[in-house]
């Protein structure tokens, strides 16, 4: 018993240091396998490239859609309280609405197209509010959103006195600076036998913004609340209330109490107000990031077709191997940690190509429209200024956790096609 127990060839431990050996060695280029080690280069590439592309992509489109929702939640209410007539009571529903738990403020509002020429001519929306509410908005009088002029003059005077503020695009529009006069025309005037008579004013312009969003930039202006009555003809009531919460994604809880604070009105939440343009947002996302899964998966296949013929040109060393003790187990752990090599270090560079590719998009953007000598990110088409980008941890480990589990899923079938290989026959021709 004990010659025999000396005689029997001593198995290793799974996943020992002779495996790691062996399928370190058999990636790497041989006088007879070059070809194998170019199609392991190639898997790796391709994994590491789709890898870096779909965190890219993902990370500019969450970034777009969480750009775009912060400028659009902070230039706009949370949600709109309006009835079918003007409120006239607009404070006390205000004071109500403020009171809900989760409120963070409620501001009267009228909103409505205007008509503006200067040196140019547009269309325009004209906001009318309260001074203190509108400075208040960081993403219109914060001071890195102010272009020229201020709005230290908004509001103050008679009725509101007689400034406006205008978006940067507007102001480009009509080609005027601060302190440049505009005129408004507004089709609510006074209510005659023919119908509504065109209403006309000329103000001085206080202040020019930049939120950033070219649409909002392009579109909205801002007047004193008690001028914009006067102009719009709304006499001592306001067209509705604007509400922000502390909590704008879970706005659908609000709706209750803010129907019940101002009995007898409508509430418009913005998920409402913009429903089908995030619905797209969301569908596109998901469908990019089916698409990219679909690229991850085309890439890890390069696995099989590397292992397939690695195992070909393997065949005299598996069968001496197996000669010399090895099992089928361990046949099949060498060439799973061969092709989990590719994977893991195809994976980790795509992780990091991709986050530095994010973490320096501005500059990448701005060096490529250089050398195109063109705008790859034109405000018009995409409404921001700058390209977003959000890099998140928990899209990153998924992306990563798809990439391994399929690198190491397309090892199976050529590794157990190696590990069920009879030495008999492979040596028979040696």
């Amino acid at each position: 018993m004990a010659i025999d127990t000396l005689s029997r060839p001593a198995r290793t431990r799974p996943f020992s240091f002779f495996e790691w050996m062996v399928a370190r060695r058999y990636l790497a280029a041989t006088r007879s396998g070059k070809g194998v080690s170019l199609i392991s280069m190639i898997a790796f590439g391709g994994i590491m490239l789709a890898v870096a592309a779909l965190i890219s992509v993902m990370s500019i489109m969450q970034g777009f859609r969480l750009t775009l929702l912060d400028q659009l939640l902070g230039v706009n209410g949370h949600a709109h309280i309006q009835g079918d007539a003007p409120l006239s009571d607009y404070d006390a529903v205000a004071m109500a609405l403020a009171r809900v738990e989760g409120v963070r403020d409620a501001t009267p509002l009228i909103e409505l197209p205007v008509f503006a020429s200067a040196n140019g001519e547009t269309g325009m929306v004209v906001r009318g509010v309260r001074r203190d509410d509108l400075l208040k908005n960081e993403f219109v009088t914060g001071a890195e959103h102010v272009v020229d002029g201020s709005f230290e003059g908004f509001g103050l005077g008679a009725r509101g006195g007689n400034e406006i503020a205008l978006g940067s695009r507007i102001a480009s529009q009509l080609g005027v600076r601060a302190g440049d006069p505009v005129r408004l025309l507004t089709g609510q005037g006074a209510e005659t036998a023919f119908g509504r008579t065109p209403r006309s004013k000329i103000y001085t312009v206080g202040a020019i913004f930049h939120v950033g969003n070219a649409e909002y930039d392009a579109i909205y202006g801002f007047m004193p609340l008690e001028q914009a009555q006067l102009f719009f003809g709304f006499g001592d009531a306001v067209q509705k209330v604007e509400v922000f919460v502390d909590k704008p994604e879970q706005i659908k809880a609000y709706r209750a109490a803010l129907a019940g604070a101002a009995a007898g009105t409508h509430v418009i939440d913005w998920q409402q107000r913009f429903q089908s343009y995030f619905n797209a947002l969301q569908i596109e996302r998901f469908a990019m990031r089916l698409v990219l899964f679909l690229i991850i998966i085309v890439a890890t296949l390069n696995i099989v077709t590397g292992l397939i013929m690695l195992v070909k040109d393997k065949t005299g060393d598996i069968a001496v191997l197996r000669t010399m003790g090895a099992t089928q187990g361990s046949i099949l752990r060498i060439f799973v940690l061969s092709g989990a090599m590719i994977g893991v270090l195809g994976t980790l560079a795509g992780i990091v190509l991709g986050s530095l590719f994010v973490l320096n998009i501005d500059a990448i953007e701005n060096g490529l429209s250089a050398l195109f000598r063109t705008d790859l990110f034109p405000a018009e088409v995409y409404y921001l200024d700058g390209v977003p980008a959000k890099l998140e941890l928990a899209e990153v480990l998924v992306i990563a956790g798809f990439s391994l589990f399929m690198s190491f899923i397309t090892t199976l079938y050529p590794a157990r096609r190696a590990a069920r290989l009879d030495p008999v026959e492979a040596l028979r021709y040696e």
